[in-house]
């Protein structure tokens, strides 16, 4: 570690509080200057900043601990590969691991999705009498009750807009303030909290 990483200091990338206006910005493009070099600390600062909050976000996702744990850790892998095509414009570098996560999690969708056509086949093949010569072995499942819970509210959340579920993944998920939210989305504050509440409404008629 140099010297100068060991004086980074972590201002607003790290999330809860604000630096004031222009400061944050300064610290963020030094920060992905400084990840661009392969700086140690600073991508250890960006993983224990920021890891928690990616990982909530992909449980709000996939409602799979699991599952969501791989996101997280594919998405910080992803990143430090992709990191010298990225551009910082004055968004959160958060906002550039959420698109990522984002991307991993519709691939995980996607393989999640392949995965229970094949076993569907599997499966009438061998009430049919036909055994593959390799089967998937099944994999653990939920509660019979937890299942369906998780199907409700997956069939609730994809029936919102993008906009309004990024939202609440942020918000209700990861954690993250109206304003953070504002800033990874793009959206003001005041934004964030009309789009917050069409969603909840929402979310309670398709539930109720």
């Amino acid at each position: 570690m140099t010297a100068r990483d060991s004086q980074l200091t972590p201002l607003p990338l790290l999330g809860g509080g604000c630096a004031p206006a222009g400061v944050g910005l300064v610290a963020e493009e030094e920060i992905v200057r400084q990840l661009k070099t392969r700086s140690l600390a600073t991508w250890e600062m960006l993983f224990e900043g920021h890891f928690d909050l990616v990982y909530r976000y992909a449980l709000g996702r996939l409602f799979c601990r699991e599952a969501a744990e791989d996101v997280a850790a594919a998405t910080f892998d992803r990143a430090l590969r992709t990191i010298n095509s990225y551009s910082y414009r004055g968004r959160p570098i958060l906002a550039w691991l959420y698109g990522i996560a984002g991307n991993i999690v519709k691939e995980t969708l996607r393989d999640e999705a392949r995965e229970r056509r094949v076993g569907l086949v599997q499966g009438m093949l061998s009430r049919n009498g036909h055994q593959p010569h390799d089967p998937l072995h099944g994999t653990q499942v939920d509660s019979v009750t937890g299942l369906a819970a998780r199907m409700d509210l997956d069939n609730a959340m994809r029936r919102l807009t993008r906009t309004q579920r990024e939202v609440v993944l942020l918000r209700y998920f990861a954690g993250l303030s109206a304003t953070e939210t504002g800033q990874i989305i793009g959206r003001p504050e005041t934004a964030v909290y009309a789009l917050q509440a069409r969603a909840l409404a929402a979310l309670r008629r398709q539930l109720t």
